[in-house]
């Protein structure tokens, strides 16, 4: 809801026919939970993009990162070589040569710092094949810094219409809102401030509440009492309040992982079960236990699924920085 125009400029930005054969960098700029790396995955997953570019790769710098790891995962991503990268091996050399020669896109998700870019683009080719760098950033003076020849793109807020539209879609999911909560309704909806983050994060609250008017609109009043910058972390607090226990603990848990680590999710129903964190559910079976808090972490926008196996399971999941930052 609501990315449609935004991915579609975008693409044009970095397909369009005329576009500059030169390398050139699309910025994608806008404050914390307003949909980013969302933004960056939808257009970077697109059909038309797959197909316009020989090699892709995809990764997050964060504010703390390490520059040899980051570029050996965009090695591993543009060879399709999974295998270790010796410790001998001249990642720049290798990357430079992996993308030389082919239209490339690579997304360069959260970029904190100037110094960041000016290391990493070392090792993409300038040659003329219509190649694209996509980086997502909160801070406008580093997106100024890193331009190219295209403007930053700024993500807007959403309008009320699409605010509504979102929030119920994630409450209602098929069903249609009942006539009498659909003022109460728009009122959450409105004050979510156009923040998807919040809105998703809301959404499982509301739902969970009475189905009366009066008691939506007191929890949209709550959030009015809210300025924007606050607003996102005052929605993950109303979140991990409305949690159980059990899911309280598993949830701050994930305060102990990096920032922007792709967690494997085999490895986390282990190191929660072991840390008892799972135990006192009403089963015998730890191993399902642990994929219900999991489910229910991600039902509730708290934990982000990265990857699917082949039979749905997820098999990484990741935590956004606002909550993240919540749990520790």
């Amino acid at each position: 809801v609501g990315f449609e125009e935004d991915v579609n400029q975008i693409i044009q930005k970095l397909t369009g026919f005329g576009g500059p054969k030169q390398r050139d960098i699309i910025s994608i700029v806008g404050m914390p939970g307003l949909g980013k790396t969302t933004l960056a995955n939808k257009v970077y997953n697109n059909p038309l993009v797959i197909h316009h570019f020989n090699v892709r790769a995809f990764c997050t710098v964060s504010q703390k990162y390490d520059e040899r790891k980051l570029l050996v995962e965009i090695l591993k991503q543009a060879t399709g070589d999974k295998s270790d990268i010796n410790e001998d091996v001249d990642v720049v050399d290798a990357v430079k040569k992996a993308l030389s020669s082919w239209r490339y896109l690579i997304v360069l998700d959260d970029i904190w710092k100037y110094e960041a870019w000016e290391y990493l683009q070392l090792c993409f080719p300038r040659e003329e094949k219509g190649s694209r760098i996509m980086i997502t950033t909160r801070d406008e003076k580093v997106a100024k810094e890193i331009k190219h020849r295209s403007d930053p793109y700024f993500l807007r807020f959403l309008t009320k219409e699409e605010s509504w539209e979102l929030l119920q879609k994630k409450v209602f999911q098929c069903e249609s809102c009942p006539v009498e909560l659909r003022e109460a309704g728009e009122e959450v909806a409105k004050n979510c401030k156009g923040l998807p983050l919040v809105i998703v994060l809301t959404a499982p609250i509301i739902a969970q509440k009475e189905r009366q008017a009066s008691v939506w609109s007191e929890f949209a009043n709550i959030l009015s009492s809210h300025g924007l910058e606050e607003l996102s972390t005052k929605a993950i607090q109303s979140s991990y309040d409305n949690l159980r226990v059990h899911l309280k603990h598993c949830l701050l848990y994930m305060g102990y992982f990096p920032e922007d680590f792709k967690i494997e999710v085999s490895d986390l129903l282990k190191l929660w079960i072991a840390e008892e964190l799972v135990q006192n559910i009403d089963t015998e079976n730890l191993e399902k236990a642990s994929k219900d808090c999991l489910n229910d972490l991600v039902n509730r926008s708290l934990l982000i699924v990265s990857k699917r196996r082949s039979n749905g399971d997820i098999k990484y999941c990741m935590v956004h920085d606002l909550v993240r930052a919540f749990c520790s």
